[in-house]
């Protein structure tokens, strides 16, 4: 037996039918079907408002305090089809309702309640009979017979033409307008009935009764999009309160993935920690071993902790002086390019006709400016400083001049049989900048190298 209705495009859960039609109005979906999946609710114990989804309770939580929710279940069986009638029902009164406030006649109900006919009725079919003068003022307005007929039938006009106008105007798309109108002859009876007990009527100018039924309907417009604009903002605000719930989901969920890893990185850290004194302890003990099959006190002495703390002094200083080392402007390297550079362009650029040397050479200069610019930017990615010898660029760029190779190996480049490789280690900002300078002179200066 259904216990729900599930929405197939969001998988929301409903009661009834009715719970259905409100949000397929509200959001658009149009694909319900049965389920026995039960509707699981988190009722407030503060204030009762029942909360069908983790989301809208964390929501209820966050901005009422309350915290103490008691779950329940609606378990009752779900009759479709009975609620499916009852709506029908309900719209078809709305409708009918809609139809006589407009001068339409209600919906035809279906033969197994008793009608028949076009119009409804029973026994001999005639043609339909109307106030001879509201037809005569319809056709003087420059409508049909038949169309003019079915119009006051329909409309039930007896006193003025303005409803039957109104009709028209409504209905003017019904392919069946001009068509005899035919009805059973109890309805012809009535309606002359009405239309005696009506009494006389005083003319209605036709230009007025139009106006009237015109602005009727332009009301009638103006309310069904009011309606429907009403409607999309109802649809968009619900649309934005699920996405908000889905970016807040999100952002819970991205928040606890950070969480996850914080924690795996501390986890590391304190089994690196624990490592690392392992290893000290292990040394230590070591040492204290070493010590004693020495005939040596297990401790250090005063001068010999002296003599360590001397050696790690040392050690530090050459450390550093390493270091500041590295900074040092390598004159003889930057010179060396120079020269290298002026070689270059003396081989390939002075003697060229055409001047076709001169941009090979200033090609090679640019492209090797940017390689060592990228480097220098990104020193740390080894895409930057790998250079393979068979990319085609590469070899028509630069490999094509003799020379030009060298010059990068005097920057740090290692020449191996596939590529020109520059090691972390051998990264030297100094060198690099200094390399940089003298090609940007090369491109710029039009004597470099003429001296």
């Amino acid at each position: 037996m259904a216990k729900s209705l599930k929405c197939g495009v969001c998988g929301t859960l409903l009661r009834n039918v009715k719970e259905a039609q409100d949000h397929g109005e509200i959001t658009g979906h149009a694909s319900f079907e049965e389920t026995t999946e039960v509707i699981k609710i988190m009722k407030c114990t503060t204030c009762g408002k029942p909360c069908r989804t983790d989301a809208e309770r964390d929501m209820h939580k966050r901005f009422t305090g309350h915290s103490e929710f008691v779950e329940q279940t609606d378990a009752e069986v779900l009759n479709t089809e009975a609620q499916m009638k009852e709506a029908q029902d309900a719209m078809d009164e709305d409708a009918d309702i809609v139809r006589a406030a407009m001068g339409k006649p209600p919906k035809a109900k279906p033969a197994a309640e008793g009608a028949s006919g076009e119009a409804g009725g029973s026994g001999e079919m005639v043609p339909a009979e109307v106030p001879e003068a509201l037809l005569k003022e319809m056709e003087e307005m420059g409508f049909g017979r038949n169309r003019s007929i079915r119009a006051i039938w329909f409309s039930k006009a007896v006193t003025s033409v303005e409803a039957a106008v109104n009709w028209l105007l409504e209905n003017d798309s019904d392919p069946s307008l001009d068509e005899p109108l035919l009805v059973s002859k109890s309805q012809n009876e009535s309606a002359a009935e009405g239309a005696d007990a009506a009494g006389s009527r005083e003319p209605v100018d036709p230009v007025e009764a139009r106006r009237k039924a015109e602005e009727l309907v332009r009301k009638a417009r103006e309310k069904r999009e009011k309606e429907e604009r009403e409607l999309e903002k109802q649809r968009e605000l619900e649309r934005i309160r699920a996405g908000k719930e889905m970016q807040k989901l999100r952002e819970k969920e991205e928040e606890m993935a950070l969480k996850r890893v914080a924690e795996q990185r501390k986890r590391e850290k304190e089994e690196e920690a624990r490592a690392r004194e392992e290893l000290r302890r292990r040394l230590e003990e070591d040492r204290k071993e070493r010590r004693r099959k020495l005939g040596l006190p297990e401790e250090l002495t005063e001068e010999e902790k002296a003599r360590e703390a001397e050696k790690r002094k040392k050690a530090e200083e050459e450390e550093a002086s390493k270091k500041a080392f590295n900074y040092v402007k390598p004159i003889s390297a930057l010179s060396k390019m120079r020269s290298q550079l002026v070689d270059l362009k003396k081989a390939h650029a002075a003697g060229a006709a055409g001047g076709s040397g001169e941009e090979a050479f200033k090609t090679a200069c640019a492209t090797m400016l940017r390689y060592l610019a990228n480097i220098v930017s990104n020193p740390a990615e080894e895409k930057f400083r790998t250079i393979r010898l068979a990319n085609a660029a590469f070899q028509q760029r630069v490999a094509s001049l003799p020379g030009a190779v060298d010059f990068l190996v005097t920057c740090g480049f290692e020449k191996t049989e596939e590529a020109l490789v520059m090691g972390p280690e051998r990264v030297n900002a100094e060198l690099l900048n200094g390399a940089g300078g003298a090609l940007n002179e090369a491109l710029t200066n039009p004597f470099f190298g003429a001296l």
